[in-house]
C-alpha cells in the first residue's frame, strides 16, 4: 500500500524544503547558530611588498617569437619549470594550462609563461600553445624568484613554484 500525501500536506513539504534553508542561512548569519569552518587553506603566499619583476636578459625559450613586452598591463603567472621536469612538474604545467582555459573570454587578459632552463623548450610547447616560454641565460629572472620564495622555502626549491604578475609588473604572489 502506498501512503498518500493530502495536497495540503504535500505543499507544507514542499514549501518547508524551500524556506527552511533561508532560515538556517538567517540563523548563522546573525549568529544565532555558531557556525565556523574548522580550517581553510591558502595555496599561495603574498609578496609584501610587491617586487618588480626584471626582464633583463630574459629570452623567448621556444619557437614562438615575442618580445617581453606583450606582458605590460597583462596578468601574468611565471612557473619556473624544475629540471629536469618530471611527473609531478608536468602536472603542475598542465594545471597551468587549466587555469588559463578556464578563464574563459578573459584568456586575452592573462598570459602564461615557462621559465626553464633551455633543454626541454620544445616539449614544453607542445602542451599548449599559449604558453609563452621564457629563458633566463645571465640568470637575472631566476635570482628575483629566488629571492621571492626565499622566504618561504630554500631558493634551490624555488623553481617549480607559480608566481602571479600584475598588469604594472609586480610579483604579488608565490604558489608553491
Amino acid at each position: 500500500m502506498k501512503a498518500k500525501l493530502s495536497p495540503r500536506a504535500a505543499l507544507v513539504v514542499i514549501a518547508a524544503i524551500f524556506i527552511l534553508p533561508l532560515v538556517a542561512a538567517w540563523l548563522m548569519y546573525t549568529g544565532v547558530i555558531e557556525f565556523r569552518p574548522g580550517a581553510t587553506r591558502n595555496l599561495g603566499q603574498l609578496v609584501e611588498p610587491p617586487r618588480p619583476i626584471t626582464w633583463e636578459g630574459v629570452r623567448p625559450g621556444g619557437a614562438k617569437t615575442f618580445t617581453t613586452d606583450e606582458f605590460a598591463g597583462h596578468w601574468l603567472v611565471v612557473h619556473a619549470v624544475a629540471s629536469p621536469c618530471e611527473d609531478a612538474c608536468m602536472e603542475a604545467i598542465a594545471g597551468l594550462r587549466q587555469v588559463h582555459r578556464a578563464a574563459g573570454r578573459n584568456q586575452s587578459r592573462i598570459r602564461v609563461a615557462l621559465l626553464h632552463d633551455g633543454r626541454e623548450g620544445d616539449r614544453l610547447q607542445r602542451l599548449y600553445d599559449a604558453f609563452y616560454l621564457l629563458e633566463s641565460p645571465g640568470g637575472e629572472l631566476w635570482r628575483t624568484l629566488e629571492s621571492v620564495a626565499g622566504g618561504a622555502q630554500p631558493a634551490a626549491q624555488a623553481r617549480g613554484g607559480s608566481y602571479l604578475v600584475d598588469p604594472l609588473g609586480n610579483i604579488m604572489m608565490f604558489y608553491t
